[in-house]
């Protein structure tokens, strides 16, 4: 789901609602999901602010060096295949 809010100075907000096939679905259905949801993305204005929200099914573990910029100090668990697809 997309939804783009007008904001002052000709300005706009896009907020794009997403869920993720589970972890058992065919990897076929994720590579489905994750062009579109490329797609989507790329649709975006930059000069949009964007709001990316949703449950992706995904573990990221906790490697703060590969995603320091995305989850800090915060993350928990071992990373599976959705949080690759991530």
């Amino acid at each position: 789901m997309t939804v783009c809010i007008p904001l002052a100075k000709c300005r706009y907000m896009t907020i794009i609602g997403a869920y993720a096939a589970t972890l058992p679905a065919e990897d076929s259905v994720k590579d489905q999901f994750y062009a579109a949801l490329h797609s989507a993305l790329n649709a975006v204005p930059r000069s949009d602010k964007l709001f990316l929200m949703g449950d992706f099914n995904a573990r990221v573990g906790a490697d703060y060096s590969a995603w320091g910029d995305i989850i800090g100090k915060h993350g928990t668990g071992k990373l599976n295949s959705n949080g690759v697809c991530l």
